[in-house]
């Protein structure tokens, strides 16, 4: 057997380990749902990241600092800025200074934004329901707290490493 061969029947005998193989199993389903939503979003003009930052913009009385978004949705603050320079030439949010520091600028989404998202709730609803197989209210609701669990354990052990994860 090859070096490559034994390190394959490795990687195979881990993916039986059911713990494993369930992480893998819940991170592939997380990336093609991702895929799919941007797929179907994309005739729309949108991404799934432009579609979170202004769901979390609406949630959250229409307004946030770029630092508390990029906080909310996962994402660097460099990607936040890129997201949100397109989401401003778009006149769906705009960026203006908190108080008198200059530097500091919060994000506003836009009537136009709040039109936009309202107009395509439907949609996102639709895509979300594609994307999901028909479940039972209680398979939904184990579901969803094996899932919130998980999220839950996940943030603690990336606040455990300490690290700043901004690129």
């Amino acid at each position: 057997m090859t070096d490559i061969d034994v390190l394959a029947k490795k990687i195979e005998e881990m993916a039986l380990n059911l713990r494993f193989n369930t992480g893998l199993q819940i991170m592939y389903t997380g990336l093609l749902m991702d895929k799919y939503v941007n797929l179907r979003v994309k005739k729309y003009g949108q991404n799934r990241s432009r579609l979170d930052i202004l769901h979390t913009l609406i949630t959250h009385k229409g307004v946030l600092r770029p630092s508390q978004l990029s906080e909310m949705t996962f994402r660097s603050k460099q990607t936040i800025t890129k997201i949100v320079d397109g989401l401003v030439s778009d006149g769906l949010v705009t960026r203006e200074p908190e108080g008198k520091d200059r530097r500091t600028k919060n994000v506003f989404v836009t009537e136009k934004g709040i039109q936009f998202v309202e107009n395509s709730l439907p949609i996102t609803m639709n895509i979300s329901y594609e994307c999901m197989p028909t479940l039972t209210v209680q398979e939904l609701e184990q579901l969803n707290g094996v899932l919130k669990h998980i999220r839950k354990r996940v943030l603690n052990q990336i606040a455990n490493l300490g690290i700043d994860d901004s690129p």
